[in-house]
Order: structure tokens, then C-alpha cells, then sequence
């Protein structure tokens, strides 16, 4: 004797399979893009490092920097990653661009 789960409890399974399904792929998406913007945060504290460095004019890498570091701050908080002080000692952001943010890095 087969026994069939009735069809309106099926399909709530189904609905809760798919809706996971959902949710693993926007987790990845989330993660691959968190991944991308870590990335370019560190090829321009890089670009700014080097500049400085060099004795160059060193602004529009400042300004690179800062856009960088603040979109890579934003999205974290968006997905409830709120602990800037990891991020900000474990990318080591000079106090120059803490300062554009608004942020004197005292506290961290």
C-alpha cells in the first residue's frame, strides 16, 4: 500500500523547497558581492598607499579610496554586518579617509 502526502500538503513542501532554494542563491549573490567590493576596497587603499608613497598628488586616489571603503561599509550594514572596527583595522584605512567618512577611528 503506497501513502501519498494529500496534495495541499505537497505542495506547501514545495513551496518551502523552492523558497529555500530562493533564499540560498540570494545568500550566494550577497556573499559573491560583499566578496567584490572587499576587493576593490583593498586595490584602492593599494592605489591611494602607493600614490601617497610616491610623493604624487595623491587626491583623486583619496577620493577612489573613500568612495570605495564607504560603499564597501553600506553594503555590510545592508545585509546586518554592523562591526566596522574589523574592517577598518583588518584593512588597516588610514585615518585620512576615516576622517572623509566622518569617522575619526578613535573608537575603533
Amino acid at each position: 500500500m503506497a501513502v501519498r502526502a494529500p496534495k495541499n500538503h505537497a505542495g506547501r513542501f514545495q513551496d518551502a523547497q523552492s523558497k529555500s532554494s530562493l533564499k540560498h542563491e540570494i545568500a550566494s549573490e550577497q556573499a559573491n558581492a560583499l566578496g567584490r567590493s572587499g576587493r576593490q576596497v583593498a586595490m584602492r587603499l593599494r592605489a591611494y598607499r602607493e600614490a601617497l608613497a610616491s610623493g604624487e598628488d595623491h587626491q583623486e586616489d583619496l577620493h577612489q579610496a573613500v568612495e570605495a571603503v564607504y560603499s564597501f561599509l553600506i553594503q555590510r550594514e545592508l545585509l546586518g554586518l554592523r562591526d566596522r572596527s574589523a574592517i577598518i583595522r583588518d584593512y588597516d584605512i588610514p585615518r585620512e579617509i576615516l576622517a572623509r567618512l566622518g569617522t575619526s577611528g578613535k573608537r575603533y
